[in-house]
């Protein structure tokens, strides 16, 4: 397992591997040992760094399983099976120790982009190109910004306690690397930033990003990011920092693509259509095909039945949906060894072609609902909330009464994130930024009581970066060594 310093200089020590779709792009030799600037010195190495930063994205060490499954699994969502392949069962009974491999996978993936994401913006923005390229540098450019986004995002929500956890957000956050160096020397070994800081460098990620974005953005390829994904991204950020004034018109700008990008999927034919690449409800999207699909460790393996099928939803979460909610046919109650009933999750199947849901329409209506009732806008906020609940409810007494306001309006909203987002990532996230306590079904009924603010709830710096880094000494998370 790579440390973040041995993540770095190995993959600026040595050529990159340029291919446009496979995995292998980043699989650096460090007996290869030639210039960087070699690999990134035109519009073609640009792109294909990009292509790479992608492929990342894909490996079951991040969106293609762990970063998916956990925010569900940890929170009153889902629960493993009693039968299963041993996976995430640490996390499932909450008893994840620093030398877990999962969680080694997921930060050494996440730092894998961060500095893959620095290479390609520290090399790509030096390089002097013809006028009538400049256009495109500027567009990889703004993905790579995007990119590195999202990862610090990521670094933070599953290694650092929420935003609000402290008044000003001094907590720890996350090592930020923003440079790149090609001698052992010039790596550093970072020290924890703080929350506040690792945030803000998202943001002002984002904010680059929408700005290099802005020109050529294209809605025909739902897995890269454009100026709406980034907007749609940093709409979500805002709502982690409470910024609720900032993440009305972010999403007002998404939504008004609307009607010629992105439209959402009508319930006749959402259970089926959920699962389709480049549907008109995604706005970013991880990509998998026949060539690079993970197989067994994919996140559809997990859940299908004709798989591992380890993953199960709560009955909580199955009681959530009424029986008139098309969204509630994503689950289906049987029974599966001895779990019986078993709340069976059908969002995602073994097919190599199902891309992994990031960002959607429906979440975007959902943020500003969320934000609009944060700023007592309560009419906007339960419009917004009844889109969502409208397109999957055909029962009128579903949806919010206008009179709704308050505390219950909010709350009426985070039930509607948790119905429509489940399995999507986010559940844990929503539970521990709102400081709520929750009951967790662990595998064979029992439950957890995890109470905020729970050391557990948040996964610990790898042992390895521990034991490796001088600079994050005394800095490991609380409850775990």
């Amino acid at each position: 397992m790579r440390t973040i310093k041995n993540t770095i200089y190995a993959l600026l020590a040595g050529t990159m591997v340029l291919s446009s779709c496979g995995k292998d792009f980043l699989t650096l030799e460090p007996q290869q040992n030639t210039e960087v600037s070699v690999a990134i010195r035109d519009l073609q190495g640009m792109r294909a760094a990009l292509n790479g930063l992608y492929s990342t994205l894909q490996s079951a060490s991040y969106y293609g399983r762990t970063a998916s499954i956990l925010p569900d699994l940890m929170s009153d969502n889902a629960q493993i099976a009693v039968s299963n392949s041993n996976r995430y069962l640490a996390q499932d009974q909450y008893v994840t120790a620093s030398n877990d491999a999962q969680v080694s996978g997921l930060w050494n993936n996440l730092y894998v982009v961060v500095a893959n994401a620095n290479l390609l913006i520290e090399k790509g923005e030096a390089l002097q190109l013809p006028v009538a390229d400049t256009a495109e540098q500027r567009y990889l450019l703004g993905e790579a910004y995007a990119l590195r986004a999202l990862a610090y995002f990521d670094l933070a929500r599953f290694f650092s306690q929420p935003y609000n956890y402290t008044a000003d957000a001094s907590h720890l956050g996350a090592p930020i690397v923003l440079r790149s160096s090609t001698t052992k020397e010039g790596v550093l070994s970072p020290s924890r930033n703080t929350v506040k800081q690792t945030y803000d460098q998202v943001i002002a990620d984002l904010q680059t990003a929408i700005v290099k974005l802005n020109r050529r953005t294209s809605t025909t390829v739902r897995a890269r990011f454009n100026q709406y994904g980034a907007k749609a991204l940093l709409s979500r950020v805002y709502l982690y920092t409470g910024e609720w004034e900032k993440v009305i018109p972010l999403c007002n700008d998404v939504l008004a693509a609307g009607a010629s990008a992105y439209s959402l999927i009508p319930a006749s034919t959402l259970l089926g259509d959920f699962l389709k690449q480049n549907n008109p409800e995604v706005i970013f999207e991880v990509a998998n095909t026949a060539t690079d699909y993970n197989t067994t460790d994919a996140l559809g393996y997990f859940y299908d039945q004709a798989g591992y099928g380890d993953m199960l939803a709560t009955a909580g979460l199955y009681n959530s949906y009424t029986a008139t909610d098309v969204r509630r046919g994503f689950i289906t109650r049987g029974r599966r060894g001895s779990d019986n009933p078993a709340h069976i999750v059908g969002k995602y199947t073994r097919k190599p072609e199902e891309n992994v849901k990031l960002i959607r329409l429906a979440e975007v209506y959902l943020n500003r609902a969320e934000a609009y009732a944060q700023l007592g806008e309560w009419e906007n906020a339960v419009d917004d909330a009844n889109v969502t609940i409208a397109r999957a409810d055909s029962d009128p007494a579903s949806l919010l009464p206008n009179t709704l306001t308050g505390e219950p309006l909010i709350e009426a909203v985070l039930a509607e994130r948790r119905k429509e987002l489940a399995f999507e990532g986010q559940r844990l996230f929503d539970l521990t930024r709102y400081k709520k306590s929750f009951g967790k079904i662990r595998r064979g009924g029992a439950t957890i009581n995890v109470t905020y603010p729970m050391n557990k709830a948040i996964l610990p710096i790898p042992l390895r970066e521990m034991d490796a880094n001088r600079g994050l000494t005394g800095q490991q998370n609380p409850g775990y060594f």
